[in-house]
């Protein structure tokens, strides 16, 4: 985010692929968006860009409208099923600041595939409170979800409850290891 300005946005291009030899994945571990018994691979690509909006008054630092949007487009077949295809996934996220350290807010995803033409949704509510400085603690649950590996760290999409860190990092941050000149 620019100093000077409330409006931050970042895009983000990715090509994945994941391979399972025998059951075993390879290369991503865990990762890996493949559940079989034999031999696959995965390959996506992926575009997603993050809009954010933080008006800079005082006492309303922490109130931010946030917009998502990205596009995934699968490149595989597997064992004779085409499985290429488009999905388009967007999002919201409204905060409200309420004094110096606690914020509420909301959040709202949905994903459509126009391969299969199915839509899933989550959304749900959420709070945070920031004990120490430059961070944010947020507790939410989503009352209706979906699982996607592809953009777990993206969003919070999971039908239930979540906790995330938010993290602010600047030119200061770092200031105490006297990298600055």
């Amino acid at each position: 985010r620019p100093a000077d300005s409330a409006f931050a946005m970042l895009s983000k291009l990715e090509l994945r692929s994941d391979e399972i030899e025998a059951g075993t994945a390879s290369a991503t571990g865990s990762r890996t968006a493949l559940l079989t018994g034999t031999d696959a691979k995965s390959t996506r690509m992926m575009a997603s860009t993050s809009l954010n909006w933080s008006p800079r008054s005082e006492g309303a630092q922490r109130t931010e409208l946030g917009l998502f949007g990205a596009v995934r487009h699968t490149l595989d077949a597997y064992e004779g099923y085409d499985l290429a295809g488009t999905s388009l996934i967007g999002g919201i996220d409204a905060r409200l600041g309420i004094g110096k350290s606690i914020e509420i807010g909301a959040v709202a995803t949905v994903r459509h595939d126009l391969s299969l033409d199915t839509t899933s949704f989550a959304f749900g509510p959420q709070i945070g409170v920031s004990l120490i400085k430059d961070t944010m603690i947020t507790i939410g649950y989503n009352i209706s979800g979906y699982r996607d590996p592809d953009f777990i760290a993206a969003r919070q999409t999971e039908k239930g409850m979540f906790v995330a860190l938010r993290m602010k990092f600047d030119n200061d941050s770092l200031a105490f290891l006297g990298l600055r000149q």
